[in-house]
């Protein structure tokens, strides 16, 4: 009993140390109306000499900056006995309180109006907070325990990852909280248990703040748990939530971006429309992709942005596995699971094939090099133009068609899958939580074929080199055709096009190696005439391309700097891609290609 008690007695001793030594925060939103949250923040134990605050200038799940630090204001510091002391702003983020006691108080406002999976948004009906956006944080104690509490209007309730005590909502250390959302709103709920195969019970579920039918929301709650079930199928098991639960953070409202940003035990879904009942399709596709990021980047996570900055932008040379595979993965959860068809998800890879195989840039730089470009184009925010559409493709749609290589490649050479590959990463690296380098992908691969030399080539042409895989003939294993949609149609480039006072200008920049760019004509330029063919409309341009062939040379008369320009242009053929199924092409189903449709596409949840 007197060893029982003297534990007790220390447990309860440590508990209280712990709590005295914990950040709080406190929010109340008074203010709601004009987008307004009043924050304070409590900091116990301020070491000695000019103490710092900050705001973030990244977030996690995204790579580019964002000046956080632009929506606070109104900020206060106080000692311990309530006497106000100086703050600060020595840079756009960054606060210094040069004299303090050891225990200080500041308030602040924060502004919020925009509802996606970076910024804040506080109005009457929520509060959508990410946390980076909302928060000031100490950069010397970021180990320190944080717990947050919400003085909240009636109606509202409190929906995160943050583990609730006493009142409070909790977590370790800055990291863990800056992947914490946070709605809070008269939100709709429910939840299920899922099953692990070795008996671990936990539990998922839906948060819903927006309109929504009792018909729809059912049909949508049980359209989650079949993609649920299909991503845990790829990895045999799902990943073990802290505190054994994960949410789905879902805001549908007419005013939203539409948005899906993944964190560790949950995953922000927002999207533009009157209810849910409208937007099924939109927000489903975007719970595929985020949920399959619960193992791949939550957990299987690249070594260059580990561990996260929230001081500047983190810049990875692995999204296109990271984010590419998982977009991949989104796709093909949703055939699976009978949610989208199989002409749909194929349609889908031809349309990203036609992106990157006829982009300039995925046609010179790597995978690799794309992912690097991240922090310039990850939602980040500039006014000036740039050449994106000649140096750049989506490391998400290039990972994703570089996925697509790997899988059909795996199956017809190997009799593996692309399955076979994750689940080997995820027990090596997910599992393990041990952060990867490109070369450790390329090991595990190596492994899982028992071809060091296969693993070897693949990463020298496709990831660290531009090279492409040979589509065509890999789609002949499945049963599709992959070819020109358009060959035999004239075509002088895809630039988009504008009606401006009475002219028709290129309103995007001119694409290198298509006729317009290698005539030399570019963005600001109007064409007036091709031939003798005056225009004044875009339709003017399609009709006139109507009669040519690829091949022709053209006259173009354009407007440039404001003199009359002309050049020859050499029309080519159309370039478009596209992948249909060999019946509606006309061709044979033979069994073996049913068998490999059937190993690819169908359900690995039922199986």
């Amino acid at each position: 009993m007197k060893k029982f008690y003297l534990l007790a007695l220390f447990v309860s001793a440590t508990q209280i140390l712990f709590a005295q030594n914990e950040i709080e925060y406190t929010l109340s939103f008074e203010n709601a109306a004009h987008h307004e949250a009043f924050i304070s923040m409590t900091i116990p134990k301020v070491p000695a000499g000019a103490f710092l605050l900050r705001m973030s200038r990244s977030s996690p799940g995204r790579y580019a900056t964002h000046e956080f630090g632009k929506n606070v204001y109104d900020i206060h510091a106080y000692n311990q006995d309530g006497a106000e002391i100086d703050i600060h702003q020595i840079e756009g983020d960054v606060y210094e309180i040069p004299k303090h006691q050891e225990k200080i108080k500041v308030t602040y406002i924060l502004y919020g109006n925009l509802v996606d999976g970076t910024y804040a948004a506080i109005d009457t009906r929520h509060a959508h907070l990410n946390i980076p956006a909302s928060f000031m944080w100490a950069p010397t104690m970021q180990q320190t325990p944080i717990k947050v509490k919400f003085i909240l209007p009636d109606s509202w309730k409190v929906a995160t990852q943050l583990k609730p005590e006493n009142g409070f909502y909790k977590a370790p250390n800055l990291q863990y909280f800056m992947d914490s959302p946070i709605e809070l709103s008269n939100y709709r709920t429910s939840a299920w248990e899922v099953t692990n195969p070795d008996g671990l019970k936990q539990s998922l579920g839906i948060v819903f703040h927006g309109e929504n039918s009792d018909l729809a929301y059912a049909d949508f709650e049980s359209k989650v748990k079949e993609i649920v079930k299909e991503e845990q199928a790829v990895y045999g098991e799902l990943p073990k939530y802290d505190h054994g639960q994960y949410r789905f953070l879902i805001d549908v409202l007419s005013a939203n971006n539409g948005d899906g940003m993944e964190h560790r035990n949950s995953t922000i879904i927002t999207n533009s429309g009157e209810n849910l009942d409208q937007s099924e399709d939109d927000v489903l596709s975007t719970v595929a992709h985020e949920y399959f990021h619960s193992w791949n980047v939550e957990r299987i996570r690249p070594k260059t942005i580990e561990p996260f900055n929230f001081e500047k932008a983190n810049m990875s040379d692995g999204l296109w596995f990271a984010e590419g595979f998982t977009q991949y993965y989104g796709n093909l959860a949703l055939e699976r699971a009978g949610i989208k068809t199989m002409k749909e998800f194929i349609t889908t890879q031809g349309a990203y094939l036609n992106s990157v195989l006829n982009s300039p840039g995925a046609n010179k730089y790597s995978p690799i090099f794309m992912s690097q470009r991240a922090v310039f184009v990850d939602a980040g925010v500039a006014i000036d133009q740039n050449n994106n559409s000649n140096i750049f493709s989506s490391y998400y749609i290039y990972g994703d068609i570089t996925a697509l290589a790997l899988d059909l490649t795996l199956r017809h050479q190997f009799g593996l899958s692309l399955d076979d590959y994750m689940r080997a990463v995820w027990k090596a690296h997910g599992k393990t939580e041990i952060a990867y380098h490109i070369e450790d992908l390329e090991k595990i691969l190596g492994e899982v074929t028992r071809s060091a030399d296969f693993a070897k080539d693949f990463f020298k042409r496709y990831i660290y080199d531009a090279e492409k895989a040979d589509y065509e003939k890999l789609f002949e294993n499945a049963g599709f055709i992959f070819q020109r949609a358009k060959a035999n149609e004239a075509w002088m480039g895809d630039v988009r096009l504008k009606n401006e006072d009475g002219k028709v200008v290129i309103s995007s920049a001119a694409i290198k190696g298509t006729p317009l760019y290698i005539a030399g004509l570019d963005a600001g330029d109007a064409i007036t005439q091709l031939n003798d063919t005056k225009i004044t409309s875009a339709k003017d341009i399609s009709e006139f391309l109507k009669s040519q062939k690829p091949g022709d040379i053209v006259k173009v008369s354009y407007e440039h700097y404001g003199a009359i320009s002309t050049a020859n242009l050499k029309l080519n053929n159309n370039p478009t891609i596209n992948v249909i199924s060999f019946e509606d092409g006309g061709k044979e189903i033979t069994p073996l290609i049913e068998k490999f449709r059937k190993d690819w596409l169908s359900s690995k949840a039922k199986d």
